[in-house]
């Protein structure tokens, strides 16, 4: 607040008699005590890891032997542990660290989001890969390598995931975002179109299963083109929706998400979250001006 006109002037002016050294040093000593507390405060939150609330992370499988970051935004819990017919073995501990968490109210995003893993293994002939059945626009699957039977394995998974989740909170399961896990690290098949299919499968799954919340994908948009062959410009024909996407960022900087949630979209839509890293753990940042 600004001193009122002529202050100066009186203070110049008053006959004050001077401090006494021992006064001085009675009146430094509150100052340097706040000091020094604040000083502990700072110590203590980063010895212990702790966050403010104006920070989201994402944790899953690896974070099950450790401590969950303190006073989290907005979690986004990983429901699998490496592939998609795998059980996130914390998971239930994990979606009430979530739940504990309050959310971002503008822009807005939830105190939960989950994310699963993807992939199409089918040329590696893994047991849980589709034998029969039907898949709406593909046809008869026949155990083959095909699109038909790479759509109902990413349809399959994705229940899988969606049951996991629904075990511990039914009604979480419904209405939390889900993320699709695209990334060159899991197993896919050798033409993009299998693997569309395979992807257009996990979100029917999800949607099929019960799951109300929006359907995006995790994914850098270098990763997205080698997997699927799609762009920003020909993703949403594809899925026959415009698709959230999470920009993914394990060693970004916070500076870099920022610039990722501006220019880091790979499915047409503007992105949602952008990931970097703090310290051990991955944050993600709500990009601004996302509904």
């Amino acid at each position: 607040m600004a001193a009122p006109p002529g202050s100066r002037t009186l203070l110049a002016s008053a006959s004050v008699p001077p401090l006494s050294s021992r006064q001085r040093r009675r009146r430094r000593l509150p100052v340097a005590a706040l000091v020094l507390v604040a000083l502990v405060v700072i110590v203590v939150v980063v010895l212990s890891g702790g966050a403010t609330p104006s920070t989201g992370f994402d944790v899953s499988y690896p974070q099950c032997a450790g401590d969950l970051p303190s006073a989290p935004l907005f979690g986004v819990v990983g429901v699998n542990a490496g592939r998609a017919n795998t059980t996130n073995p914390c998971l239930g501990t994990e979606l009430g660290w979530a739940q504990g968490a309050p959310g971002q109210r503008s822009p807005t995003q939830p105190r939960v989001s989950l994310y699963i893993n993807t992939g199409n293994p089918g040329g590696h002939h893994v047991s849980d890969f589709p034998h029969t059945g039907t898949a709406p626009g593909y046809g008869a699957c026949t155990g083959r390598l095909t699109d038909a039977c790479s759509y109902l394995y990413g349809q399959q998974r994705a229940r899988h995931s969606f049951v996991l989740v629904a075990a511990h909170a039914p009604a979480l399961a419904r209405r939390a975002p889900w993320w699709l896990d695209v990334e060159l690290l899991s197993t896919w098949a050798g033409t993009y179109q299998l693997n569309v299919a395979a992807l257009r499968g996990f979100v029917a799954g999800l949607q099929r299963s019960g799951a109300r919340g929006p359907v995006g994908i995790y994914s850098t948009a270098a990763q997205w083109k080698d997997i699927t062959g799609l762009s920003a410009q020909s993703t949403s024909r594809a899925f026959h929706a415009m698709l959230p996407d999470w920009v993914a960022g394990t060693v970004a900087s916070l500076a870099q998400a920022r610039t990722n949630c501006v220019a880091g979209g790979f499915t047409g839509a503007p992105p949602v979250l952008a990931q970097y890293r703090l310290g051990p753990r991955d944050a993600d940042l709500r990009c601004p001006g996302t509904a």
